[in-house]
């Protein structure tokens, strides 16, 4: 994954929580299928935040992407694709 971190925290900084989340998951997405071909994903708003359900190739995660981390993400942008990235570690989806 490419990082500019400037870039980032623009975007983290210019768009509400909810599509900042939006926004990240979707680049998530398309990197995962890139290698792991079939991925859905979709976001669902939660009492502390919000699920993003996935379907990997049939198997289904769902990682809470809460409220606090959002607010974070205009000093660490990249905090929300790594709380991902080691969610699907966890669950051996990805090496």
């Amino acid at each position: 994954m490419e990082r500019n971190e400037i870039v980032r925290k623009i975007i983290a900084n210019r768009r509400p929580r909810d599509e900042f989340a939006r926004f990240v998951v979707t680049c998530v997405s398309q990197q995962l299928k890139e290698t792991h071909g079939e991925v859905d994903v979709e976001i669902v708003e939660a009492e502390r935040g919000y699920d993003s359900v996935w379907s990997i190739n049939g198997r289904e995660v769902v990682v809470l992407l809460e409220t606090e981390e959002l607010k974070r993400a205009k000093e660490q942008p990249y905090a929300i694709d790594d709380k991902l990235w080691h969610s699907f570690r966890q669950e051996g989806i990805v090496k």
